[in-house]
């Protein structure tokens, strides 16, 4: 009993353990808080301006910058004309650097004429406009022709003309853009002609005349054309100022009546097999575009160039000696191109860099062509297997045998790459 009660008396007289406060850790700043501004607006150029948006839960400082920012990538998957609209209005920046607008849905005029009146509103520099709907029936409001602050201009329509109905003025535009569009001479003439300081005009898949007079456009010194399908134009360019000139043709005739201050050239043409059989075509078209090139010094070559050289070379069909110093080569090592391009490095005497870049075998016609040219290449170019079998299986070993011919082909190269 005594002893039952000192121990509750020393259990009592035992001090009770002190409760010591937690520290309470304040959170640390996310990186993405601590970043600048301009590297924050600068990630948001290259995403989605919807993106942008769902974003803005990863930071407090974050959540609003999204509306200042330069940059604005408008698309409407998934959201509606409605929500562009809520999102237009909360941007407050002043000014836009690029306003990029790409529409996969049927949207009222109204709608679309208040989203580029929005970026214009702000002059924006680089404006892009795609209609990736085919039904679209949208056209360009005359606002739209009238502006001092645009650089930039790239539009995408569906088939669909492009037709100014006034007077253009894109006084500051350098480089222009359009994509299958349809577009008449007088429609070209306004455009140009409201483009006193345009450098760069590139046209893809677009329903042009067959005669595209780029004359007077003084300052034009690049030139893209993309015409893959035989309803696309045009067949005959005319641009004496231009340096650069990029083609990629189909099949239909093509002629080059005036660029003589090219010194940059990158051809690529599509042909089918049928036409490889006929004489005169398609390798008099080729060599009639190479013998426009006698002041270029940077060539780039498709794979089907080379194979309608080694036609040509077949059947004896010359052109002329170009001044060609760096030649980029796309292709693939197979029998069919070694003809071509023997007959090409001939014809460079002043070639100093060689770049070739290696393609798929499905982006070459060999298989067909061989039934044509076995012997022939048999004997002129024997470290060229003659089965395409062999070709497409054993691709990779014919790289000694193709740097071999190169060098016998060619005697003042300095660089191969």
């Amino acid at each position: 009993m005594a002893d039952g009660q000192g121990r509750r008396r020393h259990r009592q007289r035992r001090k009770k353990p002190i409760r010591r406060c937690r520290k309470i850790r304040q959170p640390r700043e996310d990186i993405i808080s601590s970043m600048p501004d301009d590297i924050l607006h600068q990630i948001f150029s290259f995403i989605p301006t919807i993106w942008a948006i769902r974003t803005s839960v990863l930071s407090k400082r974050w959540s609003h910058l999204w509306r200042q920012t330069t940059s604005l990538y408008i698309e409407d998957l998934p959201p509606t004309a409605l929500e562009i609209n809520q999102t237009l209005t909360y941007f407050t920046a002043p000014k836009i650097m690029s306003f990029h607008l790409r529409l996969s849905r049927n949207h009222t005029a109204l709608d679309i004429d208040s989203w580029i009146k929005f970026a214009m509103s702000r002059n924006v520099q680089n404006l892009s406009v795609a209609f990736d709907h085919q039904e679209t029936r949208y056209i360009f409001p005359k606002f739209f022709y009238l502006s001092a602050s645009i650089k930039q201009l790239s539009v995408k329509l569906i088939d669909k003309e492009m037709l100014p109905t006034c007077t253009v003025s894109w006084k500051h535009l350098t480089n222009l853009s359009l994509r299958t569009c349809k577009l008449r001479v007088n429609s070209i003439e306004k455009i140009l002609s409201g483009c006193p300081n345009l450098e760069s005009l590139a046209l893809y898949q677009c329903h042009l005349p067959r005669r595209l007079d780029l004359s007077k456009s003084l300052s034009l010194k690049r030139l893209e054309i993309d015409r893959s399908y035989w309803n696309t134009g045009p067949s005959e360019i005319v641009a004496p100022q231009i340096h650069y000139l990029k083609l990629k043709i189909f099949e239909k005739p093509f002629t080059l009546v005036d660029v003589s201050s090219l010194t940059e050239a990158d051809l690529n043409i599509r042909v089918k097999m049928k036409y490889y059989e006929k004489a005169d075509y398609p390798h008099s078209m080729v060599t009639g575009l190479l013998a426009k090139f006698p002041n270029v010094e940077r060539l780039v070559v498709g794979v089907t160039v080379l194979q309608v050289l080694s036609l040509a070379e077949l059947c004896g069909v010359p052109f002329g000696v170009l001044k060609v110093q760096t030649l980029i080569v796309k292709t693939k090592f197979v029998r069919s191109v070694a003809p071509g391009i023997a007959r090409l490095l001939q014809n460079l005497p002043q070639l100093k860099k060689l770049i070739v870049h290696t393609m798929d075998k499905d982006n070459t016609m060999d298989q067909h062509l061989a039934s044509y040219f076995d012997e022939y290449w048999s004997s002129m170019y024997g470290c060229f297997p003659i089965s395409y079998y062999i070709v497409s299986i054993l691709d990779w070993q014919l790289l000694p045998s193709f740097m071999e011919f190169i060098l016998r082909n060619e005697k003042s190269l300095e660089t191969m790459v």
